[in-house]
């Protein structure tokens, strides 16, 4: 897979890589013809298993000696908002649930 970094957003080539160079369109294209336009392969990588309790990994992709690659970092879960429950909401909750009765 062939993509290039635009605003460090990949913009992949399809499969396989048709381009337009030159002009004309060129199909499976080859690896000198895509690294002239920008793009370079992209080498995925598995993500790790071993996050501990309260965090998880998000990849990223990040361009360096010719090639693309998925990179993982380790970052806390998003914080659960418990939603606020106060004395009134419950008193209101009741008597609602007292009246339905009646």
């Amino acid at each position: 897979m062939y993509a290039k970094l635009v605003n460090n957003t990949p913009r992949y080539t399809s499969k396989p890589p048709w381009v337009t160079y030159n002009g004309k369109m060129i199909g499976n294209a080859p690896d000198e013809i895509l690294a002239e336009l920008g793009y370079h392969k992209v080498q995925e990588t598995e993500m790790p298993n071993d996050a501990p309790e309260g965090k998880h990994y998000e990849s990223h992709l990040e361009y360096a000696d010719g090639v693309i690659k998925q990179v993982w970092s380790l970052v806390y879960d998003p914080a659960i908002q418990e939603p606020e429950v106060t004395i009134s909401d419950l008193e209101s909750a009741i008597k609602e649930a007292i009246n339905s009765d009646n």
